[in-house]
């Protein structure tokens, strides 16, 4: 596998080496794979840097690998547009691993920044698990040059820094101190009034009783239908609502849980009075918009030795614990949660917390005129 690898690794660089000769331009060029159109990083990014900066080019390519093998052959030709506007561009911008960025033997003038999907370091990743349960085979990610060529790589906080360091592999010196843009909207009071008219439009239940938001994260190989129903059933239908947000990937068959698909797993959180959460990273999101915070660790034994944690979960964890349904469900309903708690990891964690997008914004277009 690592010989067919290098040998593809090897005929991609001899194609780039050709689009290499190519004159570079004033631009900065965004790539991910966590979807087929803009995230919400990117897109705020991207406006920002149009409205600040239109003398800048800009350019998204953006589009998941998966499927079978006619999406997966459909890839390798949107890499050679990767390809060219790699080597054409002053600036590119990455929210996950990139193929052609790593593999690639790139002009020593880019600048590549790693801007990662995913606020805060809680479950381990990236190089701290190759070889591991839940991580790449070590042969393909050294044939793969898993998270190569990085010139910044953004953290949210300095307490996340050397868990971001150690997954991608990188000297602190390379490690750059930057919320995304996803904070401000996260802040933003008109962005929140904007979210809670359309669901209050939506769900007009919700102005009358409590609404209690189940965010867990995504098992490869385990259905928790039955452990959300067990918790769900635990909370009086005549006084709460509760509402099942599934990662993406997640599969769910609850008959006592509200599964809303109309609205972001941030946007429902707006309409929160408490979150629930397990080992999903959505726990930076709801501590920054203050939220009362619980944990549902049904599978801690399990979880926590399969992945790991950059963390000491039990100990940083900013509200109630618990693997019991029914005694989750009374810590809710009794309002234990410490909002004094839940600000101080927010800002352990999330260090900026405003004008993020204009500052990585400006970031960004400082390394136009470096190069």
């Amino acid at each position: 596998m690592t010989i067919v690898l290098k040998v593809f690794t090897t005929l991609l660089n001899l194609i780039f080496a050709v689009f290499k000769l190519l004159p570079v331009k004033d631009k900065i060029t965004f790539i991910s794979r966590q979807a087929n159109e803009k995230t919400e990083d990117i897109q705020m990014l991207g406006d920002e840097l149009a409205e600040k900066y239109p003398e800048i080019g800009l350019v998204f390519l953006t589009r998941k690998l998966d499927g079978g093998i006619a999406r997966k052959i459909g890839y390798c030709f949107h890499m050679l547009t990767q390809m060219y506007h790699i080597a054409t561009s002053k600036v590119v911008i990455l929210d996950s691993y990139c193929i052609c960025i790593s593999v690639l033997k790139q002009r020593e003038s880019l600048t590549v920044i790693q801007m990662w999907h995913a606020l805060g370091s809680l479950k381990r990743f990236g190089l701290s698990i190759v070889g591991e349960g839940g991580g790449r085979d070590a042969g393909v990610a050294d044939a793969m040059a898993m998270h190569k060529n990085y010139t910044w790589v953004l953290t949210s906080g300095e307490a996340c820094l050397p868990n971001f360091a150690e997954a991608f592999g990188y000297g602190e010196e390379s490690m750059k101190v930057m919320s995304l843009p996803r904070v401000d909207k996260l802040t933003d009071e008109a962005q929140k009034a904007d979210a809670l008219k359309r669901i209050y439009e939506r769900y007009p239940e919700f102005r009358e009783k409590k609404v209690v938001v189940y965010a867990p994260t995504f098992r490869k190989s385990k259905d928790i239908s039955g452990e959300t129903d067990e918790l769900a059933k635990q909370f009086d239908p005549e006084k709460y609502i509760f509402v099942l947000k599934k990662h993406p990937l997640m599969e769910a068959n609850c008959s006592t849980a509200m599964i809303d698909s109309e609205f972001t797993t941030l946007e429902m959180m707006y309409a929160a009075d408490y979150v629930i959460c397990d080992y999903s990273a959505v726990v930076y999101e709801a501590a920054i918009m203050r939220k009362p915070l619980f944990f549902y660790t049904f599978d801690y034994e399990d979880y926590g030795v399969e992945r790991d944690f950059y963390i000491d979960y039990k100990k940083e964890m900013p509200g109630f614990i618990s693997p019991d349904p029914a005694e989750l469900a009374e810590a809710v309903c009794e309002d234990r949660y410490d909002l004094g708690k839940v600000e101080e990891f927010s800002r352990r964690y999330v260090a900026n917390q405003e004008n993020c997008t204009a500052q990585l914004a400006e970031f960004a277009a400082g390394q136009i005129k470096i190069n």
